[in-house]
């Protein structure tokens, strides 16, 4: 059984068809080997330099995503700054229209439930 030279066979069967009674010489033997090995080693250098492709890949991926987040952080903290400023002055409103209620309570009280007479009294006296 004759093996192509282009294709070579696992080494490990070569040495099993040489127990075989198989005639093969050492140089043919080894030179299997030598071509197996070679094309391993082909195909391992072809898959480490397609994962440094990928692990470069997923470097660029990586440091897009870090600026992404220090983005969205800052964001966030600008966010909360405004939110924070917004807080402060829809309270400072609040008491201002608690205060203008109380001022409309007062006006109500002083010229709207009073007497006629307590009214005009007091404009008079404060005339002279």
């Amino acid at each position: 059984m004759e093996v192509p030279k282009d294709k070579p066979q696992d080494p490990i069967k070569l040495i099993a068809l040489t127990g075989n009674n198989q005639e093969l010489s050492i140089e043919r033997v080894l030179g299997h080997i030598y071509d197996y090995l070679h094309t391993d080693l082909e195909q391992k250098k072809e898959q480490i330099e397609e994962l440094n492709r990928k692990i470069k890949q997923l470097e660029k991926e990586l440091t897009n995503y870090q600026y992404q987040l220090t983005s969205l952080k800052s964001e966030l903290a600008f966010e909360k700054e405004q939110q924070e400023g917004s807080k402060q002055l829809i309270n400072k409103l609040l008491e201002d229209i608690k205060r203008y209620q109380n001022d409309i309570e007062w006006y109500k009280r002083t010229y709207e439930k009073r007497s006629l007479l307590g009214t005009l009294k007091e404009k008079l006296i404060n005339r002279k």
